[in-house]
């Protein structure tokens, strides 16, 4: 697989995990705290703010090259307000510290990849409810917001700072998941360039009252080349408002399957601290795809999948030797910025890739999606640019 943009049990039998583990609730916890003197506004219909399921907002994106042209003609376009671009990528951490209690550092020789988001703080900060958008215009003072999520990785209840290998970056607060696209950090434009992160990924537009979705999306699409593909969202269609196709963002993976440390290695590759794959990947035998090393925890899901194909007399749909593999560690391509492929925990896997290329028409037989699917297993052949290929981890198996 080329480009991704995005739970189990070890046990023999794939059990349903309790929706909100401890450090789900802590999470939670200080989410609410943070958000309690805004949390009127993310209840009024209409307000062009994230974290409201009714507000009259639109994410766009497409490829990097194209976003110049979607962000202007966004801006030009009749019927669209406020208008704020997006960068992100992956910076590597090489230390931090939580509110004064010392510096915290992973193995020596390694880093941790957090992913960045980028800003213009005083475009941003009017999707954001009001009584925060001075905590997100404060960025352009060089500082960084950690997302709640990211927060509680780090052991950052309000202040503290990131560091990276150009950079150290204090943080002047903790803000929801919602509010940043669940991103683990963010900070201005100018400041993530010190990391090396710059690429346009994706624009957020404010509809004007009257301004029908489905013209504003013309109006977008009227500025891309002929056959560019543009993916639209809006909120209440996602859990969380960011670009990509239906895949849990990092910070939610590193909750789940457990934060590693790592170094960039050449062209796409990464190296793993040994320690976290030994704890958390195993090499098995799996029916029809033969040999991989997946992580522990989506093992369960894979083969329960594999074997309901085999038991629905379907095992002719999966090509055998025709298995991509489960756990790569690599990046997303070649730019050390760019996001981490999930097979880098082992949590996705590509069946028949040769007759479903990355970007072309997928040819594989919506029965075998259908029961990955049921186990909890999101597809990649329906995302904006497909991978017919690819399939990865989302949530717990459908219940009988």
């Amino acid at each position: 697989m080329a480009h991704e943009l995005h739970r189990g049990s070890p046990t023999a039998s794939v059990a349903r995990r309790p929706r909100f583990s401890a450090r789900r609730l802590a999470v939670l916890a200080l989410l609410v705290a943070v958000v309690a003197v805004g949390v009127n506004v993310l209840r009024s219909p209409g307000d062009p703010v994230l974290g409201n399921p009714e507000a009259p907002i639109l994410i766009a994106w497409t490829s990097d090259s194209l976003m110049p042209a979607l962000a202007d003609g966004a801006r030009a376009a009749e019927g669209i307000g406020a208008v704020a671009t997006a960068r992100n990528g992956v910076a590597w951490l090489t230390s931090w510290e939580a509110d004064g209690s010392g510096a915290q550092a992973p193995a020596e020789g390694f880093m941790v990849p957090v992913e960045v988001l980028a800003v213009v703080p005083g475009d941003y900060s009017k999707f954001v409810p009001e009584p925060l958008r001075a905590l997100f215009e404060g960025l352009e003072q060089g500082g960084a917001l950690l997302g709640a999520s990211g927060a509680a990785l780090r052991g950052i209840e309000s202040e503290g700072s990131v560091s990276f290998p150009r950079a150290t970056v204090p943080v002047a607060g903790v803000v929801p998941d919602n509010l940043v696209a669940s991103h683990e950090v963010v900070m201005s434009i100018d400041t993530a360039r010190s990391l090396g992160i710059s690429d346009l990924r994706y624009i957020l537009i404010e509809l004007e009252p009257g301004t029908d979705r489905a013209e504003a999306e013309r109006a977008l699409r009227s500025n891309l080349p002929a056959g560019a593909r543009l993916g639209v969202r809006a909120p209440g269609e996602a859990d969380i408002l960011r670009p990509g196709g239906t895949i849990l963002p990092q910070v939610e993976i590193k909750t789940i399957f457990g934060e590693f440390a790592g170094r960039p290695g050449s062209g796409r590759s990464i190296t793993l601290d040994p320690k976290w794959i030994t704890e958390n990947t195993s090499n098995v035998e799996l029916p029809l795809l033969g040999s991989a090393r997946c992580h522990n925890k989506v093992i369960p899901q894979v083969r329960g999948a594999v074997q309901e194909v085999i038991d629905s007399d379907l095992a002719g749909l999966i090509k055998k030797g025709d298995f991509g593999g489960c756990f790569a560690p690599r990046l997303l391509n070649t730019d050390p910025n760019s996001g981490l492929s999930h097979h880098a925990w082992g949590i996705a896997l590509d069946i028949n890739v040769s007759g479903n290329p990355y970007g072309a028409e997928p040819s594989m037989d919506l029965r075998l999606v259908e029961i990955f699917t049921d186990w909890g297993l999101t597809w990649g052949g329906n995302w904006v640019v497909p991978d017919g290929m690819h399939f990865e981890y989302l949530t717990e198996p459908v219940s009988p």
